[in-house]
């Protein structure tokens, strides 16, 4: 068994990170930072065509943060044109001031992730010793995702989301809660709040709900850091 540190960054999605904040992370001392779906999203952007132009601008400030957290860093996400010249909602993924790699969204939502295509890279990844799973958003309701988890029985599976009021908070821990318990997994929830949309990152295990933001809180920004046991994932 290992102990992973997970740092999780229920931010908002139009808020740069300070530099006290980012010692907050580095002080963290954590093996992963996670920060929400959406985020960071800076500018005014009629449609994610729009939003892709600013690609490097959304990257450059994930690299801020690395320049003093020596972590993984699951960077939210942001629109981006890949190498196929598709339009897709990506998940960068940084480490020692480097960007290592993209997760492409496989489930576009059809109300805010207009034009996008299904993105087709891997959904597990190997960094930092771990083995884990990653969901960007709708890809929670993705069935061949989850069929390919329960193949290569992946133990931990961080899901970048963000709320859309579709649950009340109640039911929204009932759902993880009993989701992490069927599929016997970690599943770790960061969401950002924005406008009038809630955020409720959460950590859920086949325990229960090991940590959650209470109802106060939905609307703030909120850092946590979470022990995570592992039994099969940890690779060192």
């Amino acid at each position: 068994m290992a102990v992973i540190k997970i740092a999780i960054y229920q931010k908002n999605l139009h808020k740069r990170f300070t530099p006290d904040e980012i010692s907050k992370i580095q002080q963290s001392k954590a093996h992963f930072l996670l920060l929400p779906e959406g985020y960071p999203h800076f500018f005014q952007s009629a449609n994610p065509s729009d939003a892709s132009k600013h690609e490097k601008e959304y990257q450059d400030h994930l690299l801020e943060i690395s320049e003093k957290f020596s972590g993984v860093i699951l960077g939210g996400s942001h629109y981006r044109t890949n190498e196929e010249g598709k339009l897709v909602s990506a998940l960068p993924i940084v480490q020692s001031l480097v960007l290592v790699d993209f997760y492409e969204k496989k489930t576009p939502n059809p109300e805010l992730d207009l034009g996008t295509k299904p993105g087709t890279t891997e959904s597990i990844f190997i960094m930092g010793g771990l083995r884990f799973g990653v969901l960007l958003g709708d890809d929670l309701n993705n069935q061949s995702i989850w069929e390919e988890f329960q193949k290569e029985n992946i133990e931990i599976i961080f899901h970048l989301d963000t709320s859309r009021n579709e649950r009340t908070y109640e039911d929204d821990l009932n759902f993880y809660e009993t989701l992490a318990k069927t599929k016997n997994i970690h599943l770790i929830r960061v969401c950002g709040p924005s406008d009038s949309i809630p955020a409720r990152s959460l950590y859920a295990s086949p325990s229960g709900i090991n940590w959650k933001v209470g109802k106060v809180e939905e609307d703030k920004d909120v850092f946590k850091t979470l022990s995570v046991n592992v039994m099969r994932s940890y690779l060192l």
